[in-house]
């Protein structure tokens, strides 16, 4: 059912950008100024797909209500950088080895970055965050689908199908064995921390958009999805990965990946 569809295919899209944007760094101000634009429809077109789009949105039209305009960036960026960085302890960890097992840079990175490269990701020089971390695979499913819109931009043909196919069965793959397993948790710790306002919002739109995505992938073997659960149980009798770390020099980069993807 998804094959083909390019208004769905927009729509996924659309919503990866803005995640991407909103865990990759602090929200910029006009960023915040373009969310505050038209919310009320778009509150109203996200309930018609899932109620935690819709709750997350409100939650969001609530923030910017409550918050002086001319405090709302300020206010933004200080509750991303307590709730993801510190100064001491953040509140969250969203990367997908704390999750897997209380531990960063753990044998789940490993694994992940074995699964990137059998389809052609590799991190950019200067992106300081390990690839489990949230933005990075948000990041991950964004550029699967513009490689799906580029092979739907071929010349009709049963090629032009399976190339499309191929992709579309990378992003269920990575969403089985990757982002939906802790994904929704973590946007459900998102929601309850202390201080989570803005954030809040965007980890119930976060959530909603899994829950969304879960719905399109049912035909691609989502419905046997791996429980967090059982992926803590699987990684709970690995010792601490001890593979190599890493130093990244230069500025981060705009996006978290890189120009010399294959």
């Amino acid at each position: 059912m998804m094959i083909g569809d390019r208004d769905l295919l927009l729509f996924r899209q659309g919503y990866y950008n803005l995640l991407v944007s909103l865990f990759w760094k602090e929200p910029a101000g006009e960023l915040l100024l373009h969310l505050s634009d038209g919310i009320s429809e778009r509150i109203q077109a996200a309930g018609n797909l899932h109620p935690l789009l819709a709750e997350g949105w409100e939650e969001i039209r609530r923030f910017f209500t409550e918050t002086p305009p001319e405090d709302l960036a300020e206010t933004a960026v200080d509750e991303y950088t307590r709730l993801f960085i510190g100064p001491y302890d953040s509140t969250v960890n969203p990367y997908e080895s704390f999750y897997f097992t209380g531990r960063m840079w753990d044998r789940p990175l490993a694994d992940l970055r074995t699964f990137l490269k059998t389809i052609g990701i590799e991190k950019q020089d200067g992106y300081s965050e390990p690839e489990d971390f949230i933005a990075f695979e948000l990041e991950v499913m964004r550029w699967l689908i513009g490689k799906q819109e580029s092979a739907a931009h071929l010349q009709e043909s049963a090629a032009h199908l399976e190339e499309e196919k191929r992709w579309l069965q990378h992003q269920a793959d990575f969403l089985k064995q990757h982002l939906l397993v802790w994904a929704p948790t973590c946007a459900q710790d998102i929601e309850k921390a202390k201080g989570a306002h803005f954030y809040r919002g965007v980890a119930t739109i976060l959530h909603g958009f899994l829950e969304v995505e879960r719905n399109f992938f049912l035909e691609w073997g989502l419905d046997k999805t791996v429980s967090l659960e059982e992926a803590r149980r699987r990684y709970g009798a690995i010792p601490m990965w001890k593979g190599p770390t890493f130093d990244f020099p230069g500025e981060e980069p705009k996006e978290p990946l890189p120009s010399g993807k294959k």
